[in-house]
């Protein structure tokens, strides 16, 4: 992910006029894009970046932090709102009959740590799915902010990357994306051990 974006970056973006542009956008307005558009599928990753050429890096991560956050519980609310309409889909409905008792962290864990799954396709599934708020904030949110750091701080570097920072960012990427797997398929297995349960999805 993080060598695409920043192929990306680098062979079709003049970075420094991005960053003059986006230092020009009034903060209120660049935190608003941020949390609005994820919400109707535009990509995460690419808004990350953004944040972290506007704000830098650290201010950036936490306010893509709290995007998250607020993304999280805007989610939830909108599928409880239309609940009834999600859970017409007859895939859903087989999904929660198999989750396991006790098993919404487990769930939520794998779900968001799933290879090439979009950002809001998770956020939205997860509440259809019977996951509770609580199970979100303390699960998926951490996760998401973890594996965002690495695009935010790609665009907090973008404008002074070198080989030493790009070597830095690239074996960081690495431990994250290693451990976002190994995590992963333990889910997997823990998951596929457990026997379904109607319960769970109550």
């Amino acid at each position: 992910m993080v060598g695409a974006v920043t192929g990306l970056v680098y062979s079709n973006v003049d970075v420094a006029e991005v960053q003059e542009t986006a230092a020009r956008l009034p903060a209120w307005i660049a935190f608003a894009i941020l949390l609005v558009l994820p919400l109707v599928g535009f990509p995460a990753s690419l808004l990350h970046v953004a944040a972290g050429l506007r704000f830098g890096v650290w201010l950036g991560l936490a306010l893509v932090a709290l995007s998250i956050f607020l993304q999280l519980i805007a989610c939830h609310a909108i599928t409880q709102r239309w609940r009834e309409r999600f859970e017409k889909a007859r895939w859903i409905r087989k999904i929660r009959e198999r989750i396991p008792e006790g098993a919404h962290g487990s769930v939520c864990v794998f779900t968001v740590l799933l290879p090439g799954a979009p950002f809001a396709a998770i956020n939205y599934v997860l509440p259809v799915l019977g996951i509770p708020l609580r199970t979100l904030l303390l699960y998926a949110w951490p996760l998401h902010v973890l594996r965002s750091s690495i695009t935010v701080g790609l665009g907090g570097q973008a404008t002074r990357l070198d080989g030493t920072r790009l070597l830095i960012m690239g074996g960081y990427a690495v431990v994250i994306a290693g451990a976002s797997w190994l995590i992963y398929q333990r889910m997997n297995g823990a998951l596929k051990a457990v026997p379904s349960s109607s319960k769970g999805s109550k």
